[in-house]
């Protein structure tokens, strides 16, 4: 069996959703001289223009189309990334593979979106393809626990950010928050389907005593799988955190994405926010 590394000069297939990750791997694929392949979602909201691209667009259903672009490309290695919305799956019009999948993903209740993905990339390895891991293709992950910033947690920073990981931990059951604000010992927000960025905007209204030492917990869910929809943060993520007046970020180690480390450091920094790594 080959190992991961080697899959790396193959032909790849990126499934993009929203957001600047995407582009980043393109960027990376391109410098490297890696060919790939991009697909977009009919009718997602794309904040980026892939037209120079030449994209195939394909929509929620339309699986026997996808797997015939693959495999006429040759390809075996297929990443998704980037956030995509979630459809109606009661209305959702498939094609005959794709009632397949439906029926798989429907027998599981409750339609989550780790249980979702988990269907859908089962489904794809089953086939015989490689799902790859965005941190197996860029380098965008902090494995070791550190604190990467000139400011430090203290000490009820710390105890928050304990709670904080017991809290996501028994959400996990549910399928729900990546990410929550933790303000003396008590949960102020949890991340729900409007996004990481739309919840730390929700504190703005705090009470000035709960924003004194607020803090950002992101961590994946239990049991969550590392091929898709890992939580990630940006620059983006550190700017909505100081004008909310939050003071500092707790990530967990080897799973939480940072998008352009060196600059998520320096704007930390700058605006005198912690990051650390748990």
């Amino acid at each position: 069996m080959k190992s991961s590394e080697q899959f790396l000069n193959e032909p790849l297939a990126i499934f993009a959703g929203r957001g600047s990750l995407p582009m980043m791997l393109i960027e990376d694929c391109q410098k490297k001289g890696r060919k790939f392949i991009l697909f977009l979602l009919v009718g997602e909201n794309y904040e980026i223009d892939y037209s120079a691209f030449s994209p195939i667009k394909i929509a929620y259903g339309e699986l026997e189309r996808f797997l015939s672009e693959l495999q006429k490309n040759q390809i075996k290695n297929i990443v998704f990334i980037g956030g995509v919305t979630k459809p109606n799956f009661a209305s959702l019009k498939v094609d005959k593979r794709g009632a397949g999948l439906l029926a798989k993903i429907l027998a599981n209740k409750i339609l989550g979106d780790d249980a979702v993905l988990t269907t859908v990339i089962k489904f794809f390895e089953k086939e015989g393809f490689r799902i790859l891991r965005i941190d197996q293709l860029l380098d965008c992950v902090v494995s070791q626990k550190t604190t990467l910033t000139i400011i430090k947690p203290n000490k009820e920073n710390l105890e928050d950010i304990a709670l904080g990981v017991k809290a996501i931990k028994s959400f996990s059951q549910f399928d729900v928050g990546q990410s929550l604000v933790i303000a003396q010992k008590q949960i102020v927000a949890v991340e729900a389907l409007e996004g990481t960025d739309e919840m730390i905007k929700r504190c703005k209204n705090l009470q000035a005593d709960y924003v004194k030492n607020a803090v950002l917990v992101k961590m994946k869910k239990a049991k969550q799988n590392m091929k898709a929809d890992l939580p990630t943060i940006g620059v983006e993520t550190i700017k909505n955190c100081f004008e909310s007046k939050i003071s500092g970020i707790a990530i967990q180690a080897g799973s939480t994405l940072v998008l352009q480390k060196e600059e998520v450091i320096k704007k930390a920094d700058e605006l005198g926010l912690f990051l650390t790594v748990i």
